[in-house]
């Protein structure tokens, strides 16, 4: 082999090495953008459907133990954030209501936080299903991923009150998010892609923590008088 020929087949090994790494960041790069692209988008579709991250009272049982947990969950935008000021105590579960604004329409009527300190899940189910009267309780595969692998059951079923009601039922976390809506079934699709929008934003105990201090920088660097 020649110098000549030595010193090409050095360069074209280089010149190959050198398109294969930037290849390698080329491709990381555009993964990094599309994440970054994805993750804008859905930030900008939450901020047209949704509002306020809801605010969680703290309660006890009997027992003085804390029964809510640190919650993140931005619910629909004409949803109050603040909840009504009177708990209710049920069978395995205490409720927290959050209504809606006067005159919207097409969202949900109320949102509602269920928590339980029961150790069986099946009470806390059935407690929850027993409080909203549910009559034609029907189950749906979960076509929904909710962050940090928080897994949940998913129900819809109407009550005496011709209401349409849709249960994310965490049994392991015995936390449980119902959106209840005037039954109107062209409505129907919309008022779904709030909810699942809404529980997409769902964060649980210090993954909550963390969610809210992201949101308290969002709000510092947009500025202005913002108000839940």
């Amino acid at each position: 082999m020649t110098a000549q020929s030595s010193i090409l087949k050095k360069t074209s090994l280089t010149f190959c090495l050198c398109i294969l790494i930037l290849g390698c960041g080329i491709a990381e790069y555009e993964e990094q953008a599309n994440q970054t692209i994805d993750f804008v988008a859905e930030a900008d579709e939450s901020d047209k459907l949704l509002g306020y991250p809801v605010q969680v009272p703290t309660a006890k049982d009997g027992n003085n133990k804390e029964v809510t947990k640190p919650i993140f969950l931005r619910l629909p935008r004409e949803n109050y954030s603040r909840p009504y000021p009177d708990f209710v105590r049920e069978k395995g579960m205490l409720l927290i209501k959050y209504g809606k604004q006067k005159g919207s329409t097409v969202i949900p009527r109320a949102v509602f936080l269920a928590f339980s300190d029961e150790t069986e899940g099946g009470v806390f189910k059935d407690g929850v299903l027993e409080h909203f009267e549910a009559k034609t309780e029907k189950k749906k595969l979960p076509g929904l991923k909710l962050k940090d692998n928080v897994k949940t059951d998913q129900y819809y079923f109407t009550n005496s009150s011709s209401e349409t009601i849709h249960l994310f039922l965490a049994i392991d976390e015995k936390v449980a998010v119902i959106f209840k809506y005037d039954l109107d079934k062209p409505q129907g699709a919309k008022q779904e892609k709030v909810s699942e929008r809404s529980m997409r934003t769902f964060r649980l105990n210090e993954f909550a923590d963390a969610a809210k201090a992201q949101w308290d920088l969002k709000l510092q660097y947009e500025g202005g008088d913002k108000k839940p």
